[in-house]
């Protein structure tokens, strides 16, 4: 193997040593010759001495040993006499004994400090290796040490975050050793179990906290465990030093060792509130499905109690309801209270002093009575709870969706006691429950009242409501009152669309068709009056209303609506109609009768006339040569005036006619002349005169002759009242012309007073008049009739007096009900 340069340094071979040697004591001698040959100088000695040390240190003693027997060797051949030979002189003896003494010495000096130095070396090297492991092995313990300390740090927070863990899930750990009986707990077991940490736990100490009912299974599964060392998991029950319960279920894991014995590593788990909160749950969903069932209040309020008294021991439970008026509580639940105490209680008066349950129905709030015995509270309550042995109570009042105070649930205890977070728990979620029930019973009173009234309120209005899906054809709701109003029996079910259809009216069957599809399909509201007819043949008059229901995407979900019955309505309009009718003719009556003397004048002149072409007609008959042309012309004459006045006769018997409405095809300007006709004696007597400008191109209208007569009589009428006493012009023009949306308008104008200030909105009243002797009748009878038509009439003052009265009417008017 080849030599590290620090080796062949420091351990070099032995050829290389001697070779070193040889040349040392070669060159002291070149050194002693070069030092005697020049400067004469006899040092040879100590030039010998130094190779002599340098092979020693070098090479080792023996080394040290060959450059001694070298230079004594050299010494004498070249620098003792004879030089250039060993022969020694004697008297050169002692000199050659001397150096070779001191080469010897010298070299073992040197192979000495050497070998020390070189001892020294390998010792400060063993010592700086042995340092290095020290320092390393150092390191190594400090980095385990750092390990250890980390791990046990781990270790420790482990722990902890075990037991804290343990702690909030209520979950202990422990292990058991059934050859021994050795148990050991974690400290959330000891919490479990409730004993303190110096006790040592044994079977038989677990046993004592062991629920009596269940004691008998825990130690078949214990015994059977121990025996047949095999995994178990089972639930029981504990019962604690102040005598609660507790729900644990234990779970083990058999673990066997090289001698076969058997240890049980499990945990045991507090599930008390686990088991609390499914049985409430439970009692919760029976108490959703007497809600639901429609069970009385009182028997859902004893659920309620009785669940309350699941959860907790020793507690009696009770609900009382605050009555309407909010002052006086009553009995609502408690089934395990003593009837003789709940009678007592039961009606008490609200306060800030009346116990529990009425002092916070009065606060709105919580009260909480730790011992009845000594609370003032109680003062006036005191006695007849202590002879119960109720010695606390706690009392919190439930409320309404709108915070009002609607009852109180409260916990009765018979000894002392104070609420726990779990009790806190308890009263929140039974308070809410008996304010859902109460509500909801309320709510259901409320309904049940509310229906009876509508049901009522529809039964007095004649009106029932409905809906429908007309895209599928079904009715989907009719109200009681509605099955009555198109005669169908509740008890039948719902009718079909088209039953419903087979008894509307004949006549009226298309029309609701028509009404009814076009709203399903253009989405809108619709509105009509139609016929029923009854399965006995009664027809019926109803008005019904629809307005659609749609989705949020706008698609057409259902009708709703109302349907009326309006036969009584109906009637009293047909009442109201005939006696318009009637009013209306007492009107043209009453006004023919202020206009006789005018209207005689008018008939007076054509008799007259004829009367005076009659005596001309025998004048020209009666001579020696009658003039039978002039006769005959006279005769015409006389038949023309007999048909004026036969005429005049004729419009004034129509006015006064008295006969049921009938439409007809009516000429506006032939109305209007009509009428002056009739009148134009009445304008000539108070010197008014009559201007007419009447549209050539107007269409005829669907009307009653008669009312449009009286309609434009009653204005031209007015106005010449209006004139009667006014200076300056008198005139009365009379416009007709076609007005927008296929109506004709008709104005009548005058320069008389003008309309009442102040009291132009006030003139189309019943019964207001600004004449002395007028019955305030005229301008409504006029608006009636014109709105029957389908018109309007309205008036305006004229510029720079008099006023104005205009109606319009539609071609084809139909008369409006």
């Amino acid at each position: 193997m080849p030599i590290s340069k620090a080796n062949w340094w420091t351990n070099p071979p032995s050829s290389v040593k001697s070779g070193v040697t040889l040349i040392s004591v070669a060159s002291a001698v070149i050194g002693s010759w070069v030092l005697w040959h020049f400067w004469h100088s006899e040092a040879f000695a100590s030039v010998f001495f130094c190779a002599i040390i340098f092979s020693a240190w070098f090479g080792g003693f023996r080394q040290g040993l060959l450059g001694v027997t070298t230079s004594a060797l050299a010494f004498d051949y070249f620098f003792l006499s004879p030089t250039h030979s060993f022969y020694l002189d004697s008297s050169e003896l002692p000199r050659l004994i001397i150096f070779v003494v001191s080469a010897l010495i010298m070299g073992f000096l040197t192979a000495s400090q050497r070998s020390t130095t070189e001892s020294l070396r390998w010792t400060r090297d063993d010592l700086s290796v042995n340092v290095q492991e020290l320092e390393r092995t150092n390191e190594e313990l400090r980095a385990e040490n750092s390990e250890r300390k980390l791990t046990q740090i781990a270790l420790r927070r482990s722990q902890a975050y075990l037991a804290e863990a343990q702690r909030l899930s209520y979950t202990g750990s422990f292990g058991w050793r059934v050859a021994t009986g050795e148990i050991i707990w974690s400290e959330e077991s000891f919490r479990i179990f409730q004993y303190d940490r110096t006790t040592k736990p044994t079977v038989e100490l677990i046993l004592q906290r062991v629920h009596p009912e269940d004691a008998s299974l825990v130690k078949q599964t214990v015994e059977r465990a121990s025996q047949d060392g095999k995994d178990f998991d089972h639930e029981y029950r504990l019962v604690m030093p102040d005598r609660s319960v507790k729900y644990v279920h234990v779970v083990a894991h058999a673990i066997s060792d090289e001698s076969e014995s058997i240890e049980f590593v499990g945990a045991v788990m507090d599930i008390t509130e686990r088991k609390q909160a499914d049985a409430l749950l439970a009692g919760e969903k029976r108490f959703l499905e007497m809600v639901a069932r429609g069970d009385s209040l009182a028997q859902i309020l004893d659920s309620l109690c009785l669940l309350v008294e699941e959860q907790a021991s020793d507690v009696l439970a009770s609900i009382l309801l605050l009555d309407s008026n909010g002052k006086q509580l009553w009995h609502g639940g408690a089934p395990s209270l003593p009837k003789t105490y709940t009678d007592a209680i039961n009606g008490i008066v609200i306060g800030p002093s009346e116990g529990s349950c009425g002092t916070a129905a009065h606060r709105g709030k919580q009260v909480i009575v730790s011992d009845i015995a000594s609370d003032p509270l109680w003062v006036n309550y005191r006695e007849l709870a202590l002879a119960h042995s109720l010695r606390a109570c706690w009392s919190t009042p439930f409320l309404s969706a709108e915070g009002k105070v609607i009852g109180t649930f409260a916990m009765y205890y018979r000894e002392p006691r104070s609420p726990g977070p779990r009790d806190h728990e308890i009263i929140a979620q039974i308070t809410h429950l008996a304010g859902v029930a109460v509500q909801r019973k309320l709510a259901e009173d409320a309904l049940r009242q509310s229906q009876a009234y509508l049901a009522e309120a529809q039964r007095l209005s004649r009106t029932g409501s409905w809906a429908s899906i007309p895209a599928r054809g079904e009715i989907t709701y009719l109200s009681e009152e509605c099955y009555r109003l198109l005669g169908f029996d509740p008890h039948d079910g719902r009718p079909r669309y088209e039953t419903f259809f087979q008894r509307v009216h004949m006549d009226d069957q298309a029309k609701v068709r028509e009404a009814v599809e076009t709203a399903g399909r253009e989405k809108t509201e619709f509105e009509l009056d139609y016929r029923i007819v009854h399965p006995g043949g009664e027809i019926r008059d109803l008005h019904v209303v629809g307005h659609p229901v749609l989705s949020p995407s706008g698609d057409l979900i259902e009708f709703v609506g109302t349907v009326i019955e309006i036969t009584e309505r109906k009637r009293a309009e047909e009442a109201l109609r005939q006696a318009q009718a009637e009013l209306a003719h007492v009107s043209r009556v009453t006004t023919m009768g202020e206009l006789t003397a005018s209207l005689a004048h008018e008939v007076n002149q054509p008799i007259a006339a004829a009367v005076t072409n009659a005596n001309a007609c025998l004048r020209w008959l009666t001579r020696d040569h009658p003039n039978l042309e002039e006769a005959r012309a006279a005769a015409m004459r006389i038949v023309k005036d007999g048909t004026r006045a036969a005429e005049i006769i004729s419009r004034i018997r129509l006015v006064f006619k008295k006969s049921a409405p009938e439409r007809e095809l009516v000429d506006v300007n032939n109305v209007i002349r009509e009428m002056i006709v009739l009148l134009r004696g009445e304008a000539t007597k108070h010197h008014i005169s009559f201007r007419t400008e009447l549209a050539a191109d107007l269409s005829n209208l669907m009307g009653d002759r008669v009312q449009l007569q009286q309609v434009v009589m009653n204005l031209i009428v007015n106005s010449i009242d209006a004139m009667k006493d006014v200076d300056g012009k008198r005139e009365v023009a009379i416009k007709s012309q076609r007005a927008e949306n296929e109506h004709i308008m008709v104005s009548v104008s005058d320069t008389g007073m003008g309309l009442p200030p102040q009291q132009e909105d006030q003139i189309f009243n019943a019964f207001f008049t600004t004449k002395p002797h007028g019955t305030g009748m005229g301008l409504r009878i006029c608006r009636s009739i014109v709105e029957s038509h389908g018109g309007r009439l309205w008036a305006a003052d004229n510029n720079p007096r008099g006023a104005s009265f205009s109606f319009t009417i539609p071609f084809k008017a139909e008369a409006h009900e």
